[in-house]
């Protein structure tokens, strides 16, 4: 291996910066004054109403596809994208499931940075319930037989005879079978 040439591998992959600062997957947000921008008003009414929906829910919005305004001259080269991008946005739903795909210009909003962390869970997904984290202290009660006196604290240490009585007899003193048997053996006198 040490007489063969070492040959460089280089990748080229897609640079946030390269693309109007947008990658896919980045959590997109809205800009606080982008209904008053032209491009929001150049929208229909109905693309208008679901990014007030997706706004409203309460949700991440995720940019699931970036595409150029305009076709690259030279489709197959990298290096003719532009700043230029319109975003597809959706939902996220969590699990990798989104809803409400849209697309709109880029500059409606901006992607946020939860870098090196996730992005916090959404209020939407987090189920109230009555857990405590902090300890509290816990009331004191008493079972009814502890209070009369008449439970039992400890364990014994001796086994301790139940008395019972069978509820049939014992199948290996009388059984059907013995009793039809010796019934034969008597004769027919005594049917």
């Amino acid at each position: 291996m040490a007489d063969k040439k070492f040959v460089s591998l280089h990748e080229s992959y897609m640079r946030r910066y390269e693309r109007g600062g947008f990658l896919v997957g980045d959590v997109f947000k809205f800009n606080d004054n982008f209904k008053s921008t032209d491009e929001f008003k150049s929208l229909g009414t109905n693309t208008q109403e679901l990014l007030q929906q997706m706004i409203d829910s309460g949700q991440h919005v995720r940019v699931v596809g970036i595409k150029d305004t305009t076709s690259a001259r030279y489709p197959a080269n990298a290096d003719t994208t532009t700043l230029d991008v319109v975003l597809d946005l959706a939902l996220d739903d969590g699990g990798g499931r989104y809803s409400h795909h849209v697309s709109i210009p880029s500059n409606l909003g901006q992607s946020e940075e939860f870098y090196p962390n996730l992005p916090p869970i959404p209020d939407v997904f987090k189920r109230k319930s009555n857990v405590v984290i902090k300890p509290e202290e816990a009331e004191t009660t008493q079972a009814p037989e502890a209070r009369d006196g008449n439970s039992e604290r400890a364990l014994p240490d001796s086994n301790v005879d139940i008395p019972s009585d069978a509820v049939t007899p014992s199948p290996a003193a009388t059984s059907y079978t013995q009793q039809y048997l010796g019934d034969l053996t008597k004769g027919p006198s005594s049917y």
